[in-house]
């Protein structure tokens, strides 16, 4: 992802509302590790929409959030939960590019971008309360577009900057060695000094 995630499944609220169950939100990755096999070959090199540059390959992500039935704790509305945030590849490469680890390894932070905001957004998601369905309905909207959007286009913008689209070994490596760390950490909620 670069500018935005394209969503799978749009998270609406079902009518139907469920007794508080004190489970949480979660954030899972598939594939965890992108191959080649997960992009999409093209004909042309790509233009990144962030910068408007041609690029040999480019990642974003989507995600699925099932739409389940909201719940009601105390006055307040909440979230239906059990229920996991999936991350998926939406990833393309120019078919005349060497397809080199050096470059996948670059546009697996991409993917990995995605995930680490998914886990913040989880969080944030599974404390979220709200007066009525509307306030809540309006809340999920700005917590997707708050994370997926604004927050994880800042970072992609700021990691593509930073490496030269990965051609800077050194910046790829501080890009890489503190998604590392983020991943290592699933409470992180800052990479670089960036909010997810």
């Amino acid at each position: 992802m670069k500018d935005g995630a394209r969503i799978s499944a749009a998270p609406l609220l079902s009518t139907g509302l469920e007794e508080e169950s004190g489970m949480a939100i979660t954030a899972v990755i598939d594939p965890e590790d992108l191959t080649w096999d997960d992009f999409d070959v093209t004909p042309d090199r790509i233009l990144d929409p962030a910068d408007g540059t041609l690029v040999d390959a480019f990642t974003r992500f989507d995600f699925d959030f099932p739409d389940l039935a909201p719940r009601k704790i105390g006055n307040e509305f909440a979230l239906g939960d059990p229920n996991v945030i999936t991350i998926s590849p939406n990833a393309q490469v120019f078919a005349d590019v060497l397809q080199t680890d050096q470059l996948l390894s670059h546009e697996q932070l991409h993917y990995d971008v995605g995930f680490v905001t998914a886990r913040a957004l989880a969080r944030e998601l599974t404390r979220l309360r709200a007066p009525n369905l509307a306030a809540l309905r309006s809340a999920l909207r700005d917590a997707f577009q708050l994370h997926f959007t604004t927050r994880a286009g800042l970072i992609q913008r700021r990691y593509d900057k930073d490496t030269n689209h990965g051609t800077i070994a050194k910046y790829q490596k501080m890009w890489k060695d503190s998604m590392a760390g983020c991943l290592a950490h699933e409470r992180a909620d800052h990479l670089l000094g960036w909010w997810l």
